[in-house]
């Protein structure tokens, strides 16, 4: 969902006198189809285009069956009479216009899938558990028409010659029935289910398979090959177009046809508020693909549901296809445009039939069967979301960017919980749109706006952007955390440049010497040579503004035996401040970071946070070497002499971090204290100078504190 700010002349200012608002205007913006998709429908349709507009029209012809969960499948017959199966008792019904359903027959299976009828309205089921495919005459009589000996009867197809076709699990099977009792294994998918069996133009069997995700085509003489490997579970639906392509829809996830049709159809539920799709080009749960005669294939649509159960072809080279979690009805072309056609509170949308120019759609979770009308329907509601806008907020005008004929109405909701309930504000009065309309809900946290769209003479009414303008209550900002970074944190050459790449010296004699500084590349400056940087301190810090208001910031510091903080730096907008701490006496110090969002609210009504940092230490005084002394013995090789260093490394305030020694002027050479850690303000070390040659030798002992100070002690010693 889009949040955008900006001045909006148009906006109803609201409050102006209170000092408990921000003074930014805010707009909740809705005009794409993943925006809009987030809402209700009902009589509406929501289209890839981003526009909601006129649907057909919906209505339920069958509800509340009695101990019915699921009405998986349908067909209809010669008399335009509506046959389905049904779960969790494994049913049959029919129904005709204007009366309400007839139970046929009580299978003894749990569930029943497919239904398909022939030529002379004699009615195919099949059942799971169990694998038995059943039949019922078009002068009522019932039976068991054939047992396959497998877990379930998945899918059915009727051939021209009456022969039925029944894909199994979980050997992935298809059964050739010919008559009562009469049947053989057509074809092996090499595969754990076939879930769908459709006929291709030619006359060939298609198959959709499960645990691969496959598309079989079975030639006459039972022989298989793969012409779509889906890559998905689950290739669930087949629909084949008028020009010989085939639209499949897919599931990456199992519907439940390995473990029993029940468990899966029962799972999750739709998202509070809405429906909560976006729909992506890939990576959804579920998807709709076509393969084109020439075997090509290509993804047309990927909306996010947990399942797609069916799916029929549409006008030109389009399908619909069904749902669940959420249930929705959609249609997608050729060229990937798409549309929301309808949603229920059950659950699942699991089975579609398309009698004559009808369409009937069946539920599950609650069981219910709808009717879909062609053209736009007379009426219908699109409800938005249940908007979170963060914080307390009050309300300008919305904005409703429509064309067409009729009319749409607005009215709006609010509340203090995400899901609209009994302590939210009822409904306001509907008011006609025709560029704005008057919110009238109390101020609140969320918001819900509804549109009801009513047909008139010429075209559909049609809205494609809702902009709402709001007010937040200016809240404070918030401060996660201030960090210090001291000299302990390396500093690194190369990178920000800290020190010129080259300096020089001028001498009074009228000599000049340039130093070029080593360039090979970031590497850690040692401590000795980093007296440049000893100096520097750096905090950083995390703020943010529940109103998204800009902030700025004031840095103070303090020595811990101080009582006034003193002002380090104004008016910052970076979250970042360095400074040199040589100026500043030995001694813990903390940072206090004041934030306030005043750049985005006028005097006296900006919030400010402040925060404190933890202790740190300044420490600018090197520490000292002291009471070095040395003693002499033998050296290894013949005279030579072996001398050994001792002495102690002293700071005032800080841990002695290093201590290196150097012999004449040579290279220096890294030691540890006697203790073998450097862990306090006083560490005693000795060490060995070996196989020195006679005379005089001059030993220089470095130590360096953990704030990167360093001090320099001198021993001469001779040796003879």
């Amino acid at each position: 969902m889009k949040r955008r700010h900006a001045a909006v002349l148009w906006a109803t200012i609201l409050l102006a006198s209170s000092q408990a608002w921000a003074v930014k205007t805010s707009l909740w913006t809705q005009d794409s189809p993943e925006e809009f998709l987030t809402g209700d429908v009902s009589g509406v349709t929501v289209t890839s285009e981003g526009q909601v507009l006129l649907g057909a029209a919906w209505d339920s012809v069958v509800t509340h069956l009695p101990e019915v969960s699921q009405i998986w499948s349908m067909a209809h017959d010669s008399k335009g009479r509506i046959y389905f199966g049904t779960g969790d008792q494994g049913r049959i019904y029919r129904w005709t216009k204007g009366s309400p359903p007839q139970l046929l027959w009580k299978t003894g299976s749990s569930e029943i899938m497919p239904l398909v009828i022939d030529a002379n309205d004699d009615v195919y089921a099949g059942g799971s558990p169990g694998g038995v495919v059943y039949r019922i005459t078009a002068r009522g009589d019932t039976s068991r028409y054939f047992d396959t000996g497998e877990q379930a009867v998945w899918s059915l197809a009727v051939g021209k010659n009456g022969t039925v076709y029944a894909g199994t699990g979980s050997r992935g099977r298809i059964y050739r029935i010919t008559g009562p009792g009469k049947g053989s294994v057509f074809t092996e998918t090499r595969d754990l289910n076939v879930l769908a069996l459709a006929w291709s133009k030619d006359g060939a069997l298609l198959a959709g398979t499960s645990s691969k995700g496959l598309l079989l085509r079975i030639e006459p003489d039972g022989t298989n090959r793969v012409i779509y490997d889906s890559g998905a579970e689950e290739l669930r639906a087949i629909a084949v177009l008028d020009d010989g392509s085939i639209a499949v829809g897919t599931n990456r996830g199992s519907t439940g046809s390995g473990a029993g049709a029940g468990a899966g159809a029962q799972a999750g539920g739709g998202a509070p508020g809405g429906l909560g799709i976006e729909v992506t080009p890939a990576g959804g749960k579920c998807g709709v693909s076509l393969v084109e005669p020439d075997g090509s294939a290509r993804l047309l649509m990927a909306p996010p549901c947990e399942f797609l159960f069916s799916m029929i072809p549409g006008e030109g080279r389009s399908v619909r296809f069904t749902t669940g979690n959420p249930a929705a009805l959609f249609r997608v072309d050729a060229s990937r445009s798409y549309g929301l056609l309808g949603a229920t509170e059950s659950k699942q949308l699991l089975g579609l039939l398309r009698a004559g120019k009808e369409t009937y759609v069946s539920a599950g979770n609650a069981a219910a069967l709808y009717w879909l009308g062609t053209g736009f329907g007379a009426q219908g509601t699109y409800i938005s979301e249940a908007h979170d806008l963060r914080s307390v907020a009050s309300w300008g005008e919305a904005r409703i960017s429509r064309s067409g004929g009729g009319e749409v109405l607005w009215s709006s909701r609010s509340g203090f919980s995400k899901t609209p309930d009994d302590g939210w504000s009822p409904w306001s009065h509907e008011v006609p749109t025709k560029e704005f309309a008057k919110i009238e809900s109390p101020p609140a946290r969320f918001l819900q706006y509804r549109l009801r769209f009513r047909r008139g003479p010429g075209d559909p009414p049609v809205v494609s952007t809702v902009e709402v303008a709001y007010l937040q209550r200016n809240l404070p900002p918030s401060i996660a955390s201030v960090t210090l970074y001291g000299p302990e944190n390396p500093y690194f050459e190369g990178g920000p440049e800290y020190r010129p790449p080259q300096i020089s010296q001028s001498f009074p004699n009228g000599m000049k010497v340039e130093y070029s500084l080593p360039r090979a590349g970031p590497r850690p400056v040692s401590d000795a040579s980093a007296a440049w940087a000893r100096g520097i301190r750096s905090a950083s810090w995390e703020a943010a503004d529940p109103n998204g208001d800009v902030l700025r910031y004031k840095l103070f510091i303090k020595e811990d035996k101080e009582t006034a903080w003193k002002t380090l730096a104004d008016d910052l907008d970076d979250r970042a401040f360095s400074w040199d701490a040589e100026s500043f006496a030995n001694g813990t110090y903390r940072l206090k970071l004041e934030a306030s969002d005043a750049p985005d609210n006028p005097d006296g009504t900006a919030g400010t946070t402040e925060r404190l940092s933890a202790p740190f230490l300044i420490d600018n005084v090197p520490p000292r070497v002291e009471n070095l002394r040395t003693t002499s013995r033998a050296g290894s090789a013949h005279g030579r002499t072996t001398v050994t260093v001792s002495g102690i490394a002293i700071d005032a305030d800080s841990r002695i971090a290093r201590i290196e020694y150097s012999v004449d002027g040579g290279e220096w050479k890294q030691l540890f204290p006697d203790d073998s850690i450097f862990d306090s303000p006083e560490e005693r070390f000795h060490f060995d100078v070996p196989d020195l040659l006679p005379g005089e030798h001059a030993i220089t002992v470095r130590a360096s504190d953990s704030q990167r100070n360093v001090s320099v002690g001198k021993i001469i010693a001779i040796t003879r």
